[in-house]
């Protein structure tokens, strides 16, 4: 590495980059629900509001969490407009749906006894989640306001070594009781629109399906979280929304990165928790300002290590454990290893400062 060091110390020296300051919650509770985790973040002045979050599936050999991403734009307004925000690890791993909704159902029953009562409660869902909550919806509408789905997985539990049949799961009546809106991807929105045909179009709560024309998986933004959220509390307020609408919204945010003689230093600016996906402070013009397109391999800097990386469009562009980038929803180039955490193979944490070279 010796040969680059002298440019990656004049980049270093040009490069000095201010993480935005978070405004977390004011007061956290963590604890156990029948042996579910739970984290509920409560903000200074609450309205009592609550989002109740409904995590995706994870394989078995990931731990039990309730962490979610409380460093994105869509849960600090929501904390800063006075929501309480609640999140379960649910009990189990497992392809849980009517399980993980009677966790849900006991931690708004905890916030509502012991932390505030409540007043609207959402259920939030991503992937299975969002069967999780549509279940909610189904079977226990008394208890919540609305559902929010992104991406819903209504499917059945997909069967080990087999395709599985995109048939909506036996475990919905397609009878929701409260307002659903879905938000999804074009390419895994089918789920969603499959649901939302099994409806009775004379329902009081027939689904709205709301798209994102954006490749991936969950590729969503924020600002594209908070348009549909608010459509949402609309709708639970007494006024219909419109039942299938394009929300994309393109981000474009300036390049705070110091570029000298093909390298350009940046930053980690958050790491997904569990997951260890690298969210960085480079954009797609940095990329371009380095001469790296669709298809070519850079080098990322860490520690005076080096990775090769290949930029793509998403995930499977790379074998599993390769190292891959791409641009993100909210703009900016995310770093992964395509089933391995890319966090803890650097042993990185948020606020490092990263380097990219052409390869």
């Amino acid at each position: 590495m010796k040969h680059f060091m002298p440019k990656v110390l004049l980049t270093l020296m040009l490069f000095f980059l201010l993480l935005p300051p978070i405004a977390l919650a004011q007061t956290q509770h963590t604890g156990q629900i029948n042996g579910a985790q739970y984290i509920i973040d409560v903000p200074a002045e609450t309205s009592g509001d609550v989002l109740l979050i409904a995590r995706g599936f994870r394989p078995d050999f990931f731990p039990l969490s309730p962490v979610y991403e409380i460093e994105t734009e869509f849960y600090q307004t929501l904390l800063a407009d006075g929501w309480i925000i609640g999140s379960t690890s649910f009990r189990s791993n497992q392809w849980v749906v009517a399980e993980g909704g009677t966790d849900i159902l006991a931690l708004r029953e905890f916030i509502d006894r012991e932390i505030h009562p409540v007043n609207r409660a959402i259920v939030y869902g991503e992937t299975m989640g969002g069967g999780v909550a549509v279940w909610l919806a189904e079977n226990k509408p008394d208890a919540f306001s609305g559902v929010f789905a992104l991406g819903a997985d209504l499917y059945s539990k997909p069967p080990a070594g087999r395709d599985r049949a995109n048939e909506i799961a036996p475990t919905f009546n397609a009878a929701p009781q409260l307002p659903i809106l879905f938000l999804a991807n074009a390419g895994e929105i089918a789920s969603s629109l499959s649901y939302q045909s099994l409806v009775a179009d004379d329902s009081e709560y027939k689904p709205a399906t709301w798209k994102v024309e954006r490749s991936g998986h969950v590729n969503v933004n924020s600002a594209e979280r908070l348009t549909a959220m608010r459509a949402l509390l609309e709708w639970v307020d007494g006024k219909r929304i419109a039942s299938d609408k394009n929300v994309t919204i393109e981000m474009s945010p300036d390049s705070s990165a110091a570029i000298t003689d093909e390298v350009a230093a940046g930053n980690i600016r958050r790491i997904r928790p569990l997951y260890g996906n690298l969210y960085t402070s480079f954009v797609a013009g940095d990329m371009q300002k380095l001469g790296v397109g669709i298809g070519d391999r850079f080098k990322l800097v860490h520690r005076e290590m080096e990775y090769a990386v290949t930029f793509a469009q998403s995930y499977s562009d790379v074998p599993q454990l390769a190292w891959v980038a791409f641009i993100d929803p909210e703009g900016h180039v995310q770093i992964s290893r395509n089933y391995a955490n890319a966090a803890q193979t650097l042993n990185a944490t948020q606020g490092d400062a990263i380097l990219l070279m052409q390869k």
